[in-house]
């Protein structure tokens, strides 16, 4: 009766002991995949720092363009002076595009203002977010077209007068 006994608690203990040892298996496949969302959390927030690393760089350079269009114009609406190479009111279109690209970077303020109460959205929040991004990509992508039309537009000029 006593072997009959221990057997019974060596048993118990065996399946004690299994479904403990199941628990640790649980725990440290649970600790994996937090530490894998962890891992993807992180490259995510990585890659939008870097896409909006991407926009601002881009912007600068457009602005820096711009401005070198503005003056471009401004020396081939004024030389020579008895017949400029193209007229000077037509420095409004490198001046107008400046304007956009300031617009442009007030929007793109108001979306990481709009971003930083991202603790507070809702799923519409969530929605309008996603829209405004791509609106933005959208206006910046044609902030990109105007600066080079623009470009193509002075480039005619010169080269055909």
């Amino acid at each position: 009766m006593k072997e009959e006994n221990s057997g019974n608690t060596l048993v118990e203990i065996k399946e004690i002991l299994s479904k403990i040892n199941s628990r640790l298996e649980f725990t440290e496949t649970d600790n994996e995949t937090n530490e894998i969302l962890r891992r993807i959390d992180n490259r995510v927030e990585n890659s939008l720092s870097q896409i909006q690393l991407s926009f601002d760089k881009i912007h600068d350079r457009l602005f820096n363009f711009n401005s070198v269009l503005i003056a471009i114009f401004l020396v081939l609406g004024t030389f020579p002076n008895n017949e400029p190479i193209i007229e000077l009111w037509t420095s409004v279109f490198p001046i107008a595009n400046l304007l956009f690209l300031i617009f442009i970077e007030w929007r793109q303020m108001e979306i990481h203002r709009f971003a930083s109460n991202e603790v507070n959205w809702t799923e519409k929040d969530r929605i309008k977010y996603g829209k405004l991004i791509s609106s933005q990509s959208l206006i910046s992508l044609l902030s990109i077209i105007t600066t080079i039309a623009i470009f193509i537009y002075i480039g005619v000029k010169v080269f055909i007068q």
